[in-house]
Formats: structure tokens, sequence, C-alpha cells
């Protein structure tokens, strides 16, 4: 039996996007002061959980490295300030790892930034899988409508896009900003209606400035406008729409996944 070809591409998106994610994630250790693979231990450690601290296997575990590779990482994060090592309570010859007080601010440093970026993805890893129907999370999607979870509620999947790219066909775009997109005239709108309703208020776009250091806070402000009108009642529309119809919301803005846009569609998909 032959996979349709929206799978594919379904599994594209997916790692294409754990590979940016990762290429992010080691620019920001790097800026911290540390390496990927040191930023991994330090969570390892952290991550583990007990007084105790992990052991060098067990961190050797984590981080798919050989016990000689663990072994050397240590060494090298332990000369840099960033961990230490005890001796177990119990088992003297067992060796706990830990953090230092250096280790620990750069950790909870990059551990901020990580979820505040992972936030702006609204990454749902459960979904991004189960099932692996075809969902194009940047220009729309395909795949079954209307499909229902366990627990009996809807399963809704929406797609985001820009404005000017090509539309996929049998989609229902809608457009989300407040502003007209320029270069667009009315009777060529590449979009099936507008929901001008449903946008940021001018105040809070303007604050935001699509300044990426902003966005954070943006969605939190932008989730809390969506639960009052007129906002609210524009929003149960598209929940509804989304329930039906392969839904895409599109927007003007060049940074998409810093949009509000993106925000909008996490609310959509939320349970």
């Amino acid at each position: 039996m032959s996979l349709p070809e929206a799978t594919y591409a379904r599994l594209l998106a997916l790692r294409t996007g754990l590979r940016h994610f990762e290429a992010w994630s080691a620019r920001q250790a790097r800026a911290a002061g540390l390496t990927p693979t040191q930023h991994q231990l330090l969570l390892a450690i952290r991550g583990h959980g007990g007084a105790e601290g992990p052991t060098i296997g067990q961190v050797a575990d984590y981080l798919l490295l050989r016990h000689h590779s663990a072994v050397g990482l240590v060494d090298r994060a332990e000369a840099a300030g960033f961990v230490y090592r005890t001796r177990g309570r119990d088992d003297h010859r067992v060796v706990r790892l830990h953090l230092t007080e250096d280790g620990a601010t750069r950790l909870e440093a990059l551990s901020q930034l990580h979820l505040e970026e992972l936030e702006r993805l609204a990454l749902d890893v459960p979904s991004a899988w189960a099932g692996l129907d075809p969902v194009y999370r940047a220009h729309g999607f395909a795949g079954p409508l209307d499909r229902t979870e366990p627990d009996g509620g809807a399963h809704v999947d929406v797609g985001i896009a820009r404005v000017y790219d090509a539309p996929a066909r049998g989609t229902h775009r809608v457009l989300v900003d407040r502003l007209w997109p320029r270069g667009i005239a009315k009777q060529d709108a590449p979009f099936e209606e507008w929901r001008k309703g449903v946008s940021p208020s001018p105040t809070l776009r303007k604050w935001y400035g699509h300044d990426p250091e902003r966005f954070a806070e943006f969605a939190r402000r932008y989730r809390a406008e969506l639960t009052h009108d007129p906002a609210k009642e524009e929003l149960e529309g598209l929940r509804t729409q989304a329930r039906t119809t392969k839904l895409v919301l599109v927007t003007a803005t060049k940074d998409l996944e810093r949009s509000g846009a993106a925000v909008l569609r996490g609310v959509l998909a939320a349970p």
C-alpha cells in the first residue's frame, strides 16, 4: 500500500522544522558561552531530577554518547566551571554530576529563551505525528476533515500563509489582518473572506512593531484580546469553519511565524 504524496510533505515539514529549531538552539547556546553539546549536558543534569544528580553513564544515555565521549565532555565542562562531580552517598565508587552556580544561571537563561521560541513556533509535538494527517503549516494543508479525537471532540488543523502566496487548491483562505494588503485589488483578492475583527488591536499592533524580542509578550496580550468581543465572536466563527473546511489564515506580514496569524492558529488548534 503506497502512502499519499501529502504524507511525505508532512514528514518533510516536520523534519525541516526540527532542524531549524536545532540550528536556532545551537546559535543561542554559543551566544551564552556554551557549545551546543555543553548545553545538552547541563540540561541532562538539571532535567534528571533528584538531589544526587545523574551518573556519567546516565548522561551518556541522554545524549546518545559513548561512555568515554561523555567523560571527555564532563571533563571540559568541569574545567570551564559549569559542572562539578561528587561521590555517591551509598556507593563511593559512583560519580554524580551537578551544576555550578554559573552553569545553572546559563541554563536557566537559555531555557527561558527556548520556552519563548517554542511558544513562537506553537509546536504541539504529539499532534505533529499523530496519524500523520497531511498538514502544511505554512501554506495551507490537505487531508481528512472533521476528525474526531478519542474524547469525542473535533481535531482542528489550521494553516497559515502570506496573502501573496499562491492559494492551495481546495482551501478556504481568510485574511486576518486589520489593514487591506498593499498591491492587491479588491476584485482580485486571493482569499474568500476578510475577518479584521479577529486581528490584534491597533494599539497592540503598534506596540509590537514586529520586534522579535517582543513576540512572546505580544502573543500573550493577543490571546487575552481574543477572549473579549468582537474578537471572541470572530474567533468562534473561525473555529466553526475550521471543523468543516480546509481553513488557511492569510496575512501580509513577512515574518509569518511571528505574526498574529501564527498566534491565532495556535489558539484555534488548541484543544
